[in-house]
């Protein structure tokens, strides 16, 4: 339990579930009128941001450093 409300504390998770609602409301709804061509655009800028994010995280989920 104290690993998922760890989990629900990363950005980078936040994030991923933000993404995969968008994309549940996408498939479902056609919630954004989007071009394949901005579809490209939008993945480039999902890819660039987890990157961002990955780069900004200092601590694994768990909270420990391993040691």
């Amino acid at each position: 339990m104290n690993t998922l409300k760890s989990a629900l504390k990363s950005r980078t998770v936040l994030f991923a579930l933000l993404i995969a609602i968008l994309s549940v409301l996408q498939g479902f709804v056609g919630l954004l009128p989007i071009t394949p061509v901005n579809q490209m655009y939008i993945g480039l800028l999902i890819s660039v941001a987890v990157v961002f994010l990955r780069f900004i995280t200092t601590t694994p989920i768990g909270g420990s450093n391993g040691s």
